[in-house]
C-alpha cells in the first residue's frame, strides 16, 4: 500500500470541506498520508442550465471515477445523492460516513420567513423535487431555477431573490447553518434520496482500503442509504421525474417516507425490520407506481 492516499473531490468550497471530513476520518484509522485532489466536472462548468438539461446529476461523478479508475486518485468522496444508481465496472462503494441532518432548508432575505414570505416572493432552487414541493404548499411563490454552489446561491439573496432552498447539511458543513430561517419538516417537504450521507467510492480491486474504509463506515447512514437507492431504483427517478425518500431508524426498525412526481405528487409511508432495507425502499417504489397507474385509470 502507498504512503500517500489521494482523495478525489469537486473543487467547490463546500465539497473541499467534505472531503476534510473524510480525511479526518481515514487518519483515523489508517497511518498514512491523504492529500486532496480537486477535480473540475462538468456538472461545475455548465452552470446556465438546469441539471435536466444537461444529463443530470451523473455530471458531478463522472470526471471524479475516471480518476479513480485511471488511479490518479484512491478514494473518490461524493455527496451521495449525486451518485447514480449504477456504477462504472471496477467501483464499488467503500463505505459510508455518519449523516448529516437530511432535511431542506429555506434561507430567506432580510426579515422575511417561511411563514411572511410575500405572494410572489421568489424562491430560487435548482430541484425540480423541491420545486414542486414548494408550489403545492404556496403556489402564489416564483420558484426561480438556480444553479451554482452554496455561496453563489446564498449571493442572489442580495440580488434578486427572497429566498433560496437548500441542503440543512451543506449549509452546516459549510459553516451558514446561522442563516437558516426555517428547516422544513418531513410533512413538508420530502428531502433527496441520500441527502446528507458521504459516500467513500473505491477501486473493487483495492482490498486494503475497502477493510480500512469499513471501520469508519456508519452502519446506520449505510443500512438507510441502501433503502433510499433501492427506492430511487424501483421508481426509475432521475432528474427528469422529481423524488424524494428518507429512511430513519428507530427502536432497531426502519421508518421510511418516499415522494415521486407524476403530474401530481404521489407520497407513502411503511416501515419493516432494518435488515429488510433494500426490500422496504422497493415496496414504496411499487406502491407508489400502483398509484400512478390508478391516476391514470381514473382518466
Amino acid at each position: 500500500m502507498k504512503n500517500v492516499i489521494k482523495i478525489g473531490t469537486r473543487a467547490s468550497q463546500l465539497a473541499i470541506k467534505q472531503a476534510e471530513l473524510a480525511k479526518k476520518a481515514i487518519q483515523s484509522v489508517l497511518d498514512r498520508e491523504v492529500e486532496i485532489i480537486t477535480i473540475t466536472t462538468k456538472g461545475d462548468k455548465i452552470l446556465y442550465k438546469t441539471l435536466d438539461k444537461i444529463g443530470g446529476k451523473g455530471l458531478f461523478v463522472k470526471e471524479i471515477e475516471k480518476a479513480l479508475l485511471d488511479k490518479t486518485i484512491d478514494i473518490a468522496v461524493h455527496s451521495m445523492k449525486d451518485m447514480p444508481d449504477d456504477m462504472p465496472d471496477g467501483l464499488t462503494l467503500g463505505g459510508v460516513l455518519k449523516r448529516e441532518n437530511p432535511m431542506d432548508a429555506l434561507v430567506c432575505k432580510g426579515p422575511f420567513t417561511w411563514q411572511t414570505l410575500p405572494k410572489g416572493a421568489k424562491v430560487g432552487t435548482g430541484s425540480l423535487r423541491r420545486r414542486v414541493q414548494l408550489l403545492a404548499q404556496r403556489p402564489d411563490l416564483n420558484v426561480i431555477p438556480i444553479r451554482g454552489n452554496i455561496m453563489t446561491r446564498l449571493s442572489r439573496l442580495e440580488k434578486d431573490l427572497d429566498a433560496v432552498v437548500l441542503a440543512v447539511a451543506g449549509l452546516v458543513r459549510n459553516g451558514q447553518q446561522q442563516r437558516i430561517s426555517h428547516i422544513f419538516k418531513l410533512e413538508e417537504m420530502v428531502p433527496a434520496a441520500c441527502q446528507g450521507i458521504l459516500a467513500l467510492q473505491i477501486r473493487k480491486e483495492d482490498v486494503f482500503l475497502k477493510e480500512s474504509i469499513q471501520k469508519i463506515s456508519d452502519k446506520e447512514a449505510d443500512d438507510c442509504q441502501k433503502a433510499e437507492r433501492a427506492f430511487l431504483k424501483e421508481i426509475g427517478a432521475d432528474c427528469h421525474a422529481p423524488a424524494g425518500a428518507l429512511a430513519e431508524i428507530k427502536e432497531n426498525k426502519m421508518f421510511m417516507t418516499a415522494l415521486f412526481y407524476d403530474q401530481k405528487l404521489f407520497c407513502t409511508q411503511a416501515n419493516a425490520e432494518v435488515t429488510q432495507a433494500e426490500a422496504l425502499g422497493k415496496k414504496l417504489a411499487l406502491e407508489i407506481k400502483k398509484q400512478i397507474d390508478m391516476q391514470w385509470v381514473k382518466y
